[in-house]
Order: C-alpha cells, then sequence, then structure tokens
C-alpha cells in the first residue's frame, strides 16, 4: 500500500519526525485530559516511543546491482516506528507497534499483542510478537551494536500466536505457538509453528555477565515455497543471495548462544543451523550461519545485559560515549538435495565499526564491511565492500 506519494520521499524524514513529535505532544495531552476525568493512575504508566533510522551507504563489488558504475551510494528510512505500551486493567497490558518502510512505501504492524502477567510462574501473551529465538534477534534493533544484524537470513521474525515466558535475574524461558504466515521467505502462509528459547547467566555480577542460550523451532509450511535472501548486513544494497523456490514440507531451526561481558569489554557468538525439508526428499537443503563480535568502550560505559538479552546504553558523561566493534560472520551450505538447482555457497563478512552515544536517545554508527563469496557471482564479481551510517533518534 502507497503512503508516500514519490515526489515527497525526500521530505519524508522531517515530516515523520514532525508528525511524531505532534503525536507524543497530542498523546501526552490526552492522556493528561483522561487522567483528571477518571482519576486513574493507570494513564500514567502510558508508554509512547518514536524512533527513526536514517541510513546512507557506499558499495562496491558483489553489493552492487547495477554494474554500470564502480560503486553505488543510496540513502533510506531504515526503520521509522512509533510503539505505545499500556496498561488495560490489573495484570492486562498491551503493546501496539506500526512501522513505516521508506524503502517501499508501505507501512506494517510490528507488534500488536495483550500480556498477562497475574501468574508467579509465567508471563503469557497473544497476539503478534516476536519468536524467541536468538541473542541477536531478540535484542531490539534499537540496541544492537551494528546496524544489522548478522544472521538476518535465518531470522523468524514477528508472527501470530501464543507465547509463555518467564524471566530472572539468571534464567529465562519462553515457548510459542504461532501461523505461520506469508512473508519475504515463506511465499505462502502454512500451518503452525512452535518456537522455543531458554538461556543462563550463572556469573552475572554488577557490569559482568556470562551467557548461554539454546533455541529450537520447526515450521510446517504444507507445500509453501521458501527461499533465503541475503545482502551481507547492507541494507541499502540488494539481495545477491536469493535461493531458487523450493516447495516445502516442515522447516526446522536449532541455535546456541554465547556471550560474555567485563565491564567496558564484551564478546558475542552465535551458531544456527537451518533444515529445509522439501516436499520432495531430492531437493532437501541444509545451511548454517554464525559469527562471533567484540565490543569495547573507550568511556567508563558498558553494554547492559538482563533477562537473555542486551539493552540500551546510556553515557555515564554529558559528553558522551564511543564503542569500538568488529564481527566476523559466516553463512554456507550444509547440504543441497540432488534435484534442488541452488548452488553450495560461501558468504564469509567482517564489519568494523564506531559507534558514538551522544545520549540515551541520540547515536551515531560507522560500519564498514567486507564481503567474500563462494558459489554466488554478480557479473564477475564475488567480493565486494561497504561503509554505511546510520544516525539514530528515539523521541
Amino acid at each position: 500500500m502507497r503512503i508516500v506519494p514519490k515526489g515527497f520521499k525526500s521530505f519524508f524524514p522531517l515530516g515523520f519526525l514532525a508528525l511524531s513529535i505532534a503525536s507524543y505532544s497530542t498523546a501526552f495531552d490526552l492522556k493528561q485530559s483522561v487522567s483528571s476525568v477518571i482519576e486513574s493512575d493507570l494513564w500514567q504508566d502510558i508508554d509512547i516511543d518514536v524512533r527513526l533510522n536514517l541510513d546512507t551507504s557506499g558499495f562496491d563489488g558483489i553489493y552492487r546491482e547495477d554494474l554500470s558504475n564502480n560503486n553505488a551510494y543510496d540513502s533510506l528510512v531504515r526503520r521509522a516506528r512509533l510503539s505505545l505500551k499500556a496498561p488495560i486493567y490489573k495484570n492486562w497490558s498491551s503493546k501496539l507497534q506500526l512501522a513505516i518502510n521508506e524503502g517501499d512505501d508501505t507501512y506494517e504492524t510490528k507488534d500488536f499483542y495483550l500480556r498477562y502477567n497475574g501468574f508467579e510462574f509465567a508471563d503469557i501473551r497473544i497476539g503478534q510478537s516476536k519468536e524467541p529465538f536468538g541473542l541477536e534477534n531478540m535484542t531490539s534493533s534499537a540496541n544492537l551494536a551494528y546496524t544489522e544484524r548478522s544472521l538476518s537470513p535465518f531470522s523468524l521474525g514477528r508472527s501470530t500466536g501464543i507465547n509463555i515466558s518467564d524471566s530472572k535475574r539468571n534464567f529465562s524461558w519462553s515457548i510459542g505457538a504461532y501461523k505461520v504466515e506469508e512473508n519475504d521467505k515463506v511465499k505462502a502462509d502454512g500451518n503452525k509453528a512452535y518456537t522455543t528459547r531458554i538461556t543462563f547467566s550463572p556469573l552475572r555480577k554488577g557490569k559482568n555477565y556470562n551467557h548461554l542460550g539454546l533455541a529450537y523451532s520447526k515450521r510446517n509450511l504444507e507445500g509453501a515455497d521458501y527461499e533465503i535472501k541475503s545482502n551481507a548486513g547492507v541494507e541499502t544494497a540488494f539481495n545477491f543471495l536469493d535461493t531458487i523456490n523450493i516447495s516445502t514440507d516442515t522447516i526446522e531451526k536449532s541455535g546456541i548462544e554465547l556471550a560474555w561481558g567485563r565491564g567496558a569489554l564484551s564478546l558475542q557468538g552465535e551458531y544456527q543451523h537451518l533444515q529445509i525439508n522439501a516436499m520432495e526428499i531430492t531437493k532437501n537443503a541444509s545451511y548454517q550461519a554464525f559469527y562471533t563480535q567484540l565490543s569495547y568502550f573507550l568511556t567508563d560505559d558498558h553494554r547492559p545485559y538482563r533477562k537473555g538479552r542486551f539493552s540500551s546504553v546510556k553515557p555515564k558523561s554529558t559528553k558522551g560515549s564511543v564503542e569500538l566493534t568488529l564481527r566476523k560472520g559466516e553463512l554456507q551450505s550444509v547440504h543441497i538435495g540432488s534435484e534442488n538447482k541452488n548452488p553450495d555457497i560461501t558468504i564469509a563478512t567482517t564489519v568494523l565499526g564506531i559507534n558514538y552515544y551522544l545520549n540515551k536517545r541520540i547515536n551515531l554508527m560507522l560500519n564498514a564491511s567486507d564481503t567474500e563469496s563462494s558459489g554466488i557471482v554478480n557479473e564477475g564479481q564475488d567480493s565486494g565492500s561497504a561503509l554505511t551510517f546510520r544516525a539514530q533518534i528515539r523521541l
């Protein structure tokens, strides 16, 4: 659905920012008015959040779709999201998050669910939300150390269903049943999906922590086509990995997560395996992906960890904080069936980054990426490099 006329795309970031501020002001005034009328403390707990990710990238080699030039540049509003969290009644609350995708002029509902936390042993979530899989995936995009996730090609994203979870200081678990719906990987609605994740942090103390996580998901596609896409973490580039659609019976995905933090220094890594069980066994395929990353703050700051994921960096100094990052990741085919026409592939990407957090609401990111591939050739190009700058603003 087009919501922004072509001629107005260049004004989109400023327009959305102005609209967000106006919406925030209007919502705040409404909240105060209603609160004074019904004399309820519930309205004081409404949380409104607006976030903008403004990206500019330059890239060459395999990242380029148009090879007529030696390099390419592009800019877009990577994310423009409005979130509303509100209590409803006693132990019931809700969340609505809307996203506007400037890249294709569409909007979508990200989160839309009810939450019940009246039980001591678990919380219940009903509606559309993230499926619990992976440390990188469960960490909000607002709190990532890089502009993009390394394991995006394997991401489960958000689905509609019911989730039961609980989290303590050193332990968390989550399990959910979901409806398989059409998206950029699954080309038609499927049946059901079951996803679960468990995390441990046995030596957590202050700024120091250890993390171990395990996750598993099984999805019944009932013959729907499935594919894998990747632009190696450069959203403005095109998907040079775009596998041939496979009519799929089920998909099984498993993962392991590790993280370690000591003050300003943190290490993180994940491994994920994807098994595609096709309707014809000779077209089965399996892939694996993994990454390791390092983060170090030059200032007296750290990357906060809580309840099996990372939260936002809040600089101690009024001058802000500076973070250096390094990540190496790889995606590769493990098995390709005899009648599956997709090639054996390997994509290896190294990302060097620097982040500046002006305060808890504004941060700037710069990522330099280098990718080499095997089995994928874009008109003679099997490698490439990219430079991505992001300004993130939260209201």
